[in-house]
């Protein structure tokens, strides 16, 4: 949880910036939410599933701003931008639990896990989006999107020897190419407006052949 001088920082960030992270918020919402992900590639439906998905599409443009070099003039924007769209997911989550009852003395306690999750989601497709392989970022999509984890980081959605079953992580790798066509279609300058322009989501056969080719 943010300490009193960041939630201060926070409250004087300046409003272009805080209205951006709003715009993209509600992009990566609307996204998330695209029928296609449960019906088609048969991600569940719950809240578990729901929250893996958003996390992904917020993580994939952090990854976006926070790539650019150190020389490039747009840098400081682009981090300032990275940090309005996460503190905006992070308030908005702290907002759902209190809408859904939960007591002011375990919002705390519940954040500090969906926090760790988040982190560690985060990191983790940054280092497959820096070197991993497409099979890689198959079988993660298979252990967390797919997985209907209800936030506890858990790997919930491998067979018995430890590994995706088949059908499972058919859908995962179609995912996966979803993903990578994703992230190549981000534009920075786009982003910095406000603006997503996300890419079609492929039917789940239209995927498949694509990752195959």
């Amino acid at each position: 949880m943010p300490s009193p001088l960041e939630k201060l920082k926070r409250l004087f960030q300046p409003r272009p910036v805080r209205y951006t992270g709003h715009a993209l918020y509600s992009s990566c919402v609307a996204q998330s939410r695209q029928p296609i992900f449960y019906k088609d590639y048969g991600i569940e439906d719950a809240i578990g599933a729901r929250f893996e998905l958003l996390t992904f599409h917020v993580a994939l443009v952090i990854h976006a701003l926070k790539a650019l070099p150190a020389g490039d003039a747009r840098r400081d924007q682009a981090q300032d931008t990275a940090q309005a769209l996460f503190d905006t997911f992070v308030d908005a989550l702290d907002n759902t639990l209190r809408e859904q009852g939960t007591g002011d003395l375990t919002v705390p306690k519940k954040m500090k896990k969906l926090g760790e999750v988040i982190y560690t989601r985060m990191k983790r497709w940054d280092e497959l989006w820096a070197s991993g392989s497409d099979e890689d970022r198959a079988g993660y999509a298979s252990r967390t999107l797919f997985a209907g984890s209800a936030f506890d980081g858990a790997d919930d959605a491998e067979g018995s020897d430890g590994a995706p079953n088949a059908g499972l992580l058919i859908k995962a790798s179609a995912f996966a190419t979803y993903a990578d066509t994703a992230r190549g279609g981000l534009d920075v300058d786009a982003i910095l407006n406000g603006r997503l322009d996300w890419c079609a989501i492929p039917g789940l056969d239209a995927a498949e052949s694509a990752g195959a080719a």
